[in-house]
This record gives structure tokens, C-alpha cells and sequence, in this order.
């Protein structure tokens, strides 16, 4: 995201130059026709394999790589040919655009129950090369600076036009002094062994998931009163298959801070970004609360206790308007496979 002025000082190319429109990719890979949806994988259908006397060697394959052949295209192959573990989003301007003004419209809606600012940290766990947060720094810092030029705008053309508009503008900075950007960490352990940027503007701690969430945890009641309030917002793109870390998300702070017994989840809202519920990200119950995935202690599956995030007092909340701008991976011509979905506390 970097490069040299005719100075040879390092400034940042702008976002609409690096990040390509969602529209730009579904032309440049022929997805047109391709589903823009998530279709459950119990309502994909195939062609009969019990025979192979009259499939084609593509339908063969396609059923032994159970789905994978047929409805793929050029884009499955870029993601393929990059040879990169960690890859699996596409980032495109809509996308980080729309989950940046969703994180600000978050924090504003949450400010508004609150008797005094709270500081809010967005923190994303699994960062693998940290793109995703420096890329939501700078689409915030646009988005906010954006509102405040159209705010000031409007004040000077009601000036021009001989209107006084005292508290319009008493009520901006009011506004200015109250919100504060929200402070964004990338992290990750080096085990996907991402490519990290030379960029001073991309840094990633070497935190676990776990050491992330109890190093940026909020401080405890106790604790509060000397620092003041803050909140943390966890992000994680595509947790890796068949492990779960959103119950590290929903620990109560006295597991952290004692003696803070709140009882609360130490995350105020985790979004999760990738497959959901019957694909590979995380756990398909643990994590997402599929009862098919369920599997007992004992062995007894008839009975499926309450799926953890709710008993944590959670709340998933479907984004579909970002999971409608996503382009992943596995996507194909059936089913677009990644989601964007929240779990808030106490909703």
C-alpha cells in the first residue's frame, strides 16, 4: 500500500487504487451467472455417480474432490496458483468499506447508552499478514473525514445562504470531541506463516488468539475507575477447521481480572468472516451452533444442550449486506461459501 514521492518519502497509494470494486472482480473472473448466496450443502445436487460409464473424466473428478471441478473458474485458480495457506478472502473497496461503516455505526450505537466515552478496541485475531485492519484504519479515517467535510459543508453553504445555524455547529464539535477512532490491533502467531509487509503502517503482534483477547481485554470494574470505560470488538477471518476460540471470546471478565465479578463476556461484539455452519471455519457447533454437528461426551446425541454462544449471552446476528459483498476462496457458481456474521453480548 506504500510507495515513494518524487521525494523519496513514503506516502500511502489510496484505497480506490489498490482495493478493486466488487464489480470488477465478477467481470474479470466471468462470475455473472454465479450464485451471490450461501446454498446449504444438503441442497447441492449432482449428477448420479454410481455409474461412471456415462460422466465425462471432469465430472469424475469434480465428484472425487466432492464438488470442487464443475462449477470452479478462474478465480478458484488464482487462489490456487498463489500457493498461500492463509488466503482465502478477497478484499475488495465495497466490502472493507461496508464493515468499516458497519464497526463505526457499531461503536456510535453502543456510545449512545453510555453515560460517559468509552474507548473502543477493534482487535483481530488470526490476522495472518494484518491487511484487513490496516485496510479498516484507513477506510474509517476516510469515512470519518468524509462526514466531517460534508458537516462543515453544510455550515458554510447555511452561511452563504444568511442562515445562522449556532447549534448545527456547536452540536459538530460536540460530536468531534466525544467520538473517538477506535483503536485497531492485528494479530496473529505465525503458524500459517503469512507474508508480513516491509509497510510501517502494517504491524502484527505475535499474540495467539488467546493472548490477543486476555492482553486486550478490558480492565475490570476495579480497574475502571482509575482508566476509564473501553470496550473490545474481536474480528476473525477464516479460524482454522475444527477448533474454537469464541468461548476464549465470551469468558467472563473475572476469569481475567479478578476479583471483577461482572459476569459479562470480556468481548462486547466478535465478528466472524468465512464458512458458517456446515464448511470449514472453526467449529461447526462450538462455534457456530449447528446441532448436526453436535457430538456428546457420552455418546448420547438425541438431547442437543443450548449451543454455547447463547448460553454465554450471545446473540448472532446475521450481516447479510457485507456477506452479499464477499468474494472467497471456495466461492463457485452455486453458492457463495463465505459469510460475515456477529455475536453481541446481552442483545
Amino acid at each position: 500500500g506504500d510507495t515513494k514521492s518524487i521525494y523519496g518519502e513514503e506516502v500511502e497509494v489510496p484505497l480506490d487504487l489498490i482495493l478493486p470494486k466488487i464489480d470488477t472482480i465478477i467481470d474479470a473472473f466471468g462470475m455473472e451467472d454465479w450464485s451471490r448466496s450461501k446454498v446449504p450443502v444438503s441442497s447441492w445436487v449432482d449428477a448420479d455417480t454410481n455409474s461412471h460409464d456415462n460422466l465425462s473424466i471432469k465430472d469424475i473428478i469434480h465428484n472425487k474432490l466432492h464438488g470442487q471441478i464443475s462449477y470452479s473458474g478462474p478465480l478458484n485458480a488464482y487462489f490456487e496458483m498463489r500457493r498461500r495457506e492463509d488466503s482465502y478472502e478477497l478484499w475488495n473497496y465495497n466490502y472493507i468499506f461496508g464493515l468499516a461503516q458497519y464497526l463505526l455505526d457499531r461503536i456510535n450505537d453502543m456510545d449512545s447508552i453510555e453515560s460517559v466515552p468509552v474507548k473502543t478496541t477493534i482487535l483481530d485475531v488470526g490476522a495472518g499478514d494484518g491487511r484487513l485492519i490496516y485496510f479498516l484504519r484507513r477506510a474509517m479515517h476516510e469515512i470519518r473525514t468524509s462526514n466531517s467535510s460534508s458537516t462543515a459543508k453544510s455550515i458554510n453553504l447555511r452561511r452563504k445562504n444568511g442562515k445562522s445555524n449556532r447549534s448545527t455547529k456547536a452540536k459538530m464539535k460536540a460530536n468531534s470531541q466525544i467520538f473517538t477512532m477506535p483503536t485497531l490491533i492485528a494479530t496473529d502467531d505465525g503458524s500459517w506463516k503469512a507474508p508480513m509487509y516491509s509497510s510501517k503502517h502494517i504491524e502484527v503482534e505475535k499474540l495467539s488468539a488467546v493472548e490477543a483477547v486476555v492482553k486486550h481485554a478490558p480492565p475490570s470494574p476495579e480497574q475502571r475507575l482509575e482508566g476509564g470505560s473501553s470496550r473490545l470488538i474481536v474480528l476473525c477471518s477464516w479460524m482454522p477447521p475444527q477448533v474454537d476460540w469464541t468461548a476464549d471470546f465470551r469468558k467472563h471478565q473475572s476469569s481475567i481480572h479478578a476479583p471483577g465479578e461482572s459476569g459479562l463476556g470480556i468481548v462486547d461484539e466478535y465478528i466472524l468472516i468465512g464458512e458458517c455452519d456446515d464448511g470449514t471455519c472453526g467449529h461447526n457447533y462450538l462455534t457456530w451452533g449447528n446441532p448436526d454437528a453436535y457430538e456428546s461426551e457420552d455418546g448420547n446425541e438425541s438431547s442437543v444442550p443450548v449451543v454455547p454462544y447463547v448460553e454465554d449471552g450471545y446473540q448472532r446476528i446475521e450481516l447479510e449486506d457485507l456477506s452479499l459483498l464477499q468474494i472467497s476462496r471456495f466461492d463457485c457458481k452455486r453458492s457463495s461459501e463465505s459469510k460475515t456474521v456477529s455475536f453481541r453480548r446481552g442483545a
